[in-house]
């Protein structure tokens, strides 16, 4: 089976090679060149020079007809004859190349090329088309040798110079791929793609102030470049500046309204900045638009689980169900409803439909663990995670709830700090992640590692009412009164409900 990158790349490359076919030099103007060419030579006035030149172009010319009737293999049978009688002109070879590339026969078209090269070393065709096939191969190196050698004839080449770049980017020559791009700047400085395709570069390198700023330019030049706006939207995640963020992303939306992914990911923003209205506003706006998006209704589900809002979580998916979806996503987040509303057996009924569905989901099993974990069903819980990592070994949140699970009951605590420690290989800042870890340094009696892992916490979560708590007890299991109190103090004011901190407080 060929690899999803494969895949990409045999579309490109499909797509590439009828582009190139249908815009090659004209027929006529190749074979007058060839002409004029013989005039000079003094046997070409012989009258079997003339019969051998009119029947390869003859051949040539149904080969034409041929591939213009998708008739490609017929077409490949003429090409094959025009070059028998006249085998030395460069544009038939190349010809002939394309039309085994579309049937795929790869290695009959590199030949073609390499003779079409020699014939001709002056047409980038054969190079190009050379350097598609072995970018296809993965051969990047012979494919960066063929655009080499068409920029040392055409140093201003636009094409030539942005596919070297894409060569460079595929063997994460960033550095080169981004001289490249400064390069074509230089000649072109009104183009906004190029300016584009530098913020991607720079934001791949790690440099995201470069990348916002090479973004920014695109979007002087076009102010409608949605992409960019997108672009912009993910740079400022990275560094956190959701305000920004946000703003992007409504800019890319106002101008490319039918691209459902931006509503999704615009929701999950205002979502994550506590702008909770505006992201039931988002994901009721995308039901709307398309019904039959699962994914509106298992986000707006879960943004109304948060809410502690259940039963608005329970009819946007009975809504989904009514509306004829039958998928696995919304019976689990049927679950997690019902669960949350503390209705454990209809919530267990919605896990079991899932698993009929799919006895293979990790992600059923992991919120079947919640369950038994909340209805103190402890070892079919720890069972249910453990099927999770079997299922989905990459599964982070499953590594780090089975982790907290020991930490909290004070058992296997080595075992609990390797899950948690695996759980931040994948997610090396999720605070939630350094608290479990912290808490089961604690419950090891490790009061300065666990002191460190959750002032590590706090950075990235500082309102996580959870975190606080457990700090307070580090801090109070080491003597510093004042310190904890300050800590369940604020994790009170972030929860109100936990009745255990405030008799933390009394002591």
């Amino acid at each position: 089976m060929l690899s999803r990158k494969k895949i990409f790349f045999s579309i490109i490359f499909i797509t590439l090679l009828i582009f190139v076919s249908r815009n090659l030099d004209t027929v006529i103007y190749i074979f007058q060149r060839k002409h004029a060419l013989s005039l000079s030579d003094k046997f070409f006035q012989s009258r079997r020079k003339s019969t051998i030149f009119s029947k390869s172009l003859a051949h040539y010319l149904m080969g034409i007809i041929y591939d213009n009737e998708s008739k490609t293999e017929d077409a490949i049978r003429e090409y094959g004859k025009a070059i028998e009688l006249e085998p030395n002109i460069s544009y038939v070879h190349a010809r002939l190349a394309v039309d085994y590339l579309l049937t795929k026969k790869e290695k009959k078209a590199e030949e073609e090329l390499k003779v079409a090269k020699s014939l001709d070393p002056t047409d980038s065709k054969p190079h190009f088309l050379l350097a598609l096939i072995y970018t296809s191969q993965s051969k990047f190196k012979e494919a960066q040798k063929e655009y080499e050698g068409i920029i040392s004839r055409d140093p201003d080449s636009l094409w030539a110079l942005s596919s070297l770049a894409d060569i460079f980017i595929l063997q994460k020559k960033m550095d080169e791929a981004a001289a490249i791009y400064e390069k074509m700047l230089e000649k072109e400085q009104e183009t906004g793609v190029l300016y584009f395709n530098l913020g991607v570069i720079y934001a791949r390198m790690g440099k995201v102030d470069a990348a916002i700023e090479k973004l920014q330019q695109a979007l002087k030049i076009d102010p409608n470049y949605a992409e960019a706006y997108v672009g912009l939207g993910i740079l400022y995640e990275v560094k956190q500046d959701f305000p920004n963020a946000v703003l992007n992303f409504e800019k890319a939306l106002a101008i490319d309204q039918s691209n459902s992914s931006l509503y999704h990911h615009l929701a999950a923003l205002y979502y994550k900045t506590k702008r909770t209205d505006e992201a039931i506003r988002q994901y009721d706006a995308l039901i709307k638009r398309d019904p039959k998006d699962v994914y509106a209704y298992v986000e707006l589900a879960g943004v109304y689980i948060s809410k502690d809002d259940p039963q608005a979580s329970i009819s946007v998916l009975n809504s989904a169900l009514a509306s004829g979806l039958r998928d696995i996503n919304l019976y689990i987040a049927l679950g997690r409803a019902y669960s949350a509303e503390d209705k454990n057996d209809e919530a267990l009924k919605f896990y079991n439909i899932a698993l009929g569905l799919n006895k293979n989901e990790p992600a059923v099993h992991f919120y079947l663990a919640d369950l038994y974990d909340k209805t103190h069903k402890k070892e079919l819980a720890i069972k249910e995670l453990r099927e999770a990592i079997r299922l989905d070994p990459g599964f982070a949140d499953a590594y780090n709830y089975l982790g907290y699970l020991f930490a909290e009951d004070a058992v296997n605590l080595d075992e609990a700090v390797l899950l948690i420690k695996k759980a931040l290989e994948f997610e090396p800042d999720n605070g939630a992640y350094l608290d479990s870890l912290g808490w089961a340094y604690f419950k090891k009696g490790m009061l300065d590692e666990a002191l460190a892992e959750l002032e590590r916490a706090i950075k990235f979560d500082p309102d996580d009412a959870v975190i606080r708590d457990h700090m307070g007890d580090i801090y109070f299991k080491k003597g510093l009164r004042e310190k904890a109190r300050a800590e369940w103090q604020k994790s009170l004011e972030l929860d109100p409900k936990q009745e255990k901190v405030k008799e933390k407080l009394k002591q």
